[in-house]
């Protein structure tokens, strides 16, 4: 089986079964145990300190999240107790076209006691060895001791090797495509595992006209350095990027609205750095021309950055999957809220706002078709991540509870 190993360094080498084997005999540790927080929170450090992780800025807010301030605050969060107990050892299986989306869940498996086995895609970049590197000096040095707790490897996609490893672990975590997602699903685990699967998700931005409207100049081109974030940074490809732009009020107030969040937006880039490659305006190109094809209406801005694409105000299911990102960008008008909602259905995971406030949006929520969208966020924090995500509460999927009664 050629498997290639990048941790541990000096691992039992590609005996995938004596890889598993020796994974298998470490001891359970309790979730949140000293060693385990010390481990992360210095590769944290170890990133944050270095003036080369500039390059990598979605390194650096992973990196944040995992500061000993959060770590002490998801500690809190988790409760638990004696009564909860690792899982034991968790396979994950990480997405090509996100670098650093595997790091959330494996430290946080760690923190929660597992050993963890990380498959990562054979084209990995730049940014995937330079989080190696750290990490191997840090399990090879300092933090030897759990060195036998954090395998990260890679093989090309082998059915035998991965119905193999699936077979010894006690948890699988997938991310990837619906494809990719069924695919993995098919390849049988043991009886008592668990499996947590993040496949294709859309998100959509929400914003409320009139708020846009009464905007100062100053606070229209906060909002859109804000949305600038949320939706530019990884061109979208990042399950939580807003793709859909809903705006709620008279079709009056969103034509005007409109009009002033693009104009702001546009004088915006210039001061921003982003990707417009011509692939890219080719993706945005051909996505333009299969919806125009698939609707009855839509009006499509030129093919410049960002491309935008006015739709009638329905259901989108039959072309959600044509949205290629890149900085193209449905939008859509709705006189309330609840309207849009009934428009949304299971692939919808976050719904970033502007002009709305919880306590309504909680009564809002109430209107969302069964299973629709798992996170309502501020413009701003799409891409922020969370211990609940995709609805999961990771923090307890990654643990087990014990029940004694005596």
């Amino acid at each position: 089986m050629n498997i290639e190993i990048f941790i541990p360094i000096k691992s039992v080498g590609s005996d995938i079964e004596a890889i598993l084997q020796q994974a298998l005999n470490e001891r359970q540790l309790q979730p949140f145990n000293e060693a385990l927080i010390s481990f992360v929170t210095d590769f944290s450090k170890s990133i944050l300190l270095d003036t080369k992780s500039r390059k990598y800025p979605e390194l650096v807010v992973m990196a944040n999240y995992f500061k000993a301030v959060n770590i002490s605050k998801l500690k809190r969060e988790f409760g638990g107790g004696s009564a909860y107990m690792s899982r034991g050892l968790v396979f994950h299986l990480a997405p090509s076209n996100l670098d650093s989306v595997f790091l959330y869940s494996s430290l946080l498996s760690l923190l929660c006691g597992n050993i963890n086995l990380i498959r990562i895609s054979r084209g990995y970049g730049e940014q995937v060895q330079y989080v190696i590197s750290k990490l191997a000096k840090l399990l090879s040095q300092d933090h030897k001791s759990l060195s036998g707790r954090f395998y990260l490897i890679t093989y090309e996609h082998d059915d035998a090797i991965t119905s193999l490893i699936s077979k010894h672990c006690h948890m699988r975590v997938v991310w990837g495509g619906d494809e990719t997602v069924k695919k993995i699903r098919s390849l049988p685990l043991r009886p008592t595992s668990l499996e947590v699967c993040f496949p294709d998700r859309f998100s959509a931005a929400m914003l409320d006209a009139e708020a846009v409207i009464n905007l100062d100049k100053l606070n229209l081109l906060e909002l859109c350095s804000r949305f600038f974030n949320d939706s530019i940074w990884f061109a979208q490809q990042a399950c939580s990027s807003p793709r859909l732009v809903s705006w709620i009020g008279s079709n009056e107030k969103c034509a005007f609205a409109r009009q002033l969040f693009w104009n702001a937006f546009n004088q915006l880039l210039p001061t921003k750095s982003y990707e417009n490659t011509p692939g890219m305006v080719m993706d945005r190109y051909v996505s333009a021309c299969i919806v125009a094809s698939e609707t009855i209406h839509c009006e499509t801005t030129s093919l410049s950055f960002p491309t935008r694409i006015l739709l009638k105000n329905t259901t989108l299911t039959s072309i959600k999957s044509y949205h290629c990102g890149n900085g193209l960008f449905y939008e859509q008008c709705f006189e309330s809220v609840p309207l849009f909602f009934e428009t949304l259905s299971d692939r919808e995971q976050t719904l970033s706002v502007f002009g709305f406030v919880a306590e309504e949006l909680n009564e809002y929520s109430q209107n969302l078709p069964m299973r629709a969208v798992d996170r309502i966020t501020s413009i701003g924090h799409a891409l922020d991540f969370d211990f609940i995500w995709d609805g999961y509460n990771l923090l307890h999927s990654f643990t087990r509870q014990i029940s004694i009664k005596l």
